[in-house]
């Protein structure tokens, strides 16, 4: 008796050693959070037809990355603001320092990245849109307003990675992983809240980012002071040619989708989780600049938005009237 159980014992093991992994039951993979990332908003653009050849500068040979669809780097980031202001770019673009671009020295361009400050976790998306820098130990470039809104300092080490936009506008690359790309929108991570100031005029209450990352301990490089932006006074600028459109209706009762469709530059100065409120700062500054403007939802934020203007130049004018006589930071929509 006692050997029948024994060999029966021994059956119940060899069966159940049998299971194959695929039988057994897997556990679920842990869900990967996402972030939402904010900035320069990514859409497809062929590359420039003769500023993504090889080249040489200060007797050192530049690569075109060919294929850019996993490039990451880390390093250390410069910034250029007003004293380039109106510069050609490598694109043919005039750079504008209020503008959410960078220039690399090899990536092709146009491009975009998402640039993280690896000191506090702040995320944007940046176009590529000139060359350089040439400096050792520079990895990018970024304008007064990308270095700001990043608060960038000269030994802040930074990340950047490539961002793929496909003909039909879909993303990938190491810039879309964790992330959620949120287009046109004027927030930074950990988001401000904007309120209403003495004059009208919005500002912003500082949140604690959320991001969850911790401040590294960087080495200087050259300075160690945070980047200060200092208003320039350039005084009252030539009035702008707008562009014919329906007059805007001062209704509160008017929603941000009944918005009507218009062509042509728009000078976006912020986003708002409160409709009244985006209407409110809209026509504080239509009032204050004697210019049109609009409410655009997405999701849940409604983005102020100045014009429509016939060219960049006229947008470009705004911006700088912005920055000038109310410190605000902006960024041009194209049509």
């Amino acid at each position: 008796m006692r050997q029948h159980w024994l060999i029966l014992g021994m059956i119940v093991a060899s069966l159940s050693g049998c299971t194959t992994p695929d039988e057994q039951k897997s556990s679920p993979l842990p869900a990967v959070p996402t972030q939402d990332v904010l900035g320069a908003e990514p859409h497809y653009e062929p590359y420039h037809p003769s500023a993504n050849n090889d080249y040489q500068m200060n007797g050192h040979i530049y690569h075109i990355v060919q294929d850019p669809s996993q490039f990451s780097e880390t390093g250390y980031a410069s910034w250029y603001g007003a004293e380039s202001s109106g510069k050609m770019t490598a694109i043919g673009e005039r750079f504008n320092p209020y503008a959410l671009t960078a220039a690399h020295p090899t990536l092709p361009i146009p491009s975009y990245v998402r640039v993280t400050n690896l000191s506090n976790g702040r995320m944007m998306v940046v176009r590529i849109n000139d060359r350089g820098p040439y400096k050792q130990g520079r990895i990018i470039d970024l304008s007064k307003a990308s270095a700001e809104r990043l608060n960038l300092t000269q030994s802040t080490k930074v990340k950047i990675d490539f961002i793929q936009v496909a003909q039909d506008g879909s993303l990938s690359g190491p810039g879309t992983v964790g992330s959620q790309i949120v287009k046109q929108s004027y927030a930074l991570p950990g988001r401000p809240v904007l309120t209403t100031g003495p004059l009208g005029t919005p500002t912003m209450e500082n949140i604690p980012d959320q991001t969850g990352s911790q401040p590294l301990a960087n080495q200087p490089v050259e300075q160690t002071q945070p980047l200060t932006i200092q208003p320039e006074v350039t005084g009252q600028l030539p009035a702008m040619k707008l562009q014919p459109s329906k007059p805007v209706t001062n209704s509160m009762s008017t929603t941000a989708a009944s918005s009507p469709p218009t062509s042509g530059f728009m000078v976006q100065v912020g986003a708002v989780s409160s409709e009244q409120r985006a209407k409110e700062w809209q026509q504080t500054l239509e009032q204050r600049f004697n210019v049109q403007g609009r409410i655009t939802q997405y999701s849940n934020v409604y983005r102020v938005q100045l014009g429509p203007f016939n060219n960049r130049q006229q947008a470009t004018d705004l911006q700088q009237k912005l920055a000038d006589q109310i410190q605000q930071s902006s960024f041009i929509v194209s049509p």
